[in-house]
């Protein structure tokens, strides 16, 4: 099961003044540094719109595969330790302040904590739970 992410008003904004402001600064310089400033500036906006685009969540039959652009994560259900509603900004996979915390079996806070969020979160967390066997209660 495949589950999009979903996007607040403010992630909507933030990534169309980026793209904006991209553009702008491309249109902006002289004729002379318009080729080499684009050659950075389309891989940018390329990156934004695959990361906005094709952030999603699947349930998969050993592991939820989280996927935020080129960036991907396979989280085995027999190592999630913890998971619960939160809201935060912290980085991760999600596009929304309204998240799931995923905590890890033998992993530290850094590399063992991942936020996601889907679009039904009570939904999605319940799945996740049926699904995970060794959760500290």
């Amino acid at each position: 099961m495949k589950v999009t992410a979903q996007k607040d008003h403010w992630i909507n904004i933030g990534f169309i003044f980026i793209i904006v402001v991209l553009i702008s600064s491309v249109m902006m310089v002289k004729r002379e540094e318009m080729v080499m400033l684009s050659l950075l500036v389309i891989p940018c906006i390329a990156l934004l719109l695959w990361i906005y685009f094709k952030t999603y969540y699947e349930f998969r039959d050993e592991v939820l595969y989280c996927k935020s652009g080129p960036f991907y994560e396979k989280i085995r259900y027999d190592s999630i330790k913890s998971i619960k509603l939160c809201e935060n900004f912290m980085s991760s996979m999600a596009l929304s302040r309204q998240r799931i915390e995923i905590k890890q079996h033998k992993k530290n806070y850094i590399v063992g904590t991942t936020y996601i969020s889907p679009i039904d979160r009570e939904d999605f967390l319940y799945e996740l739970k049926r699904r995970c066997h060794h959760l500290d209660i």
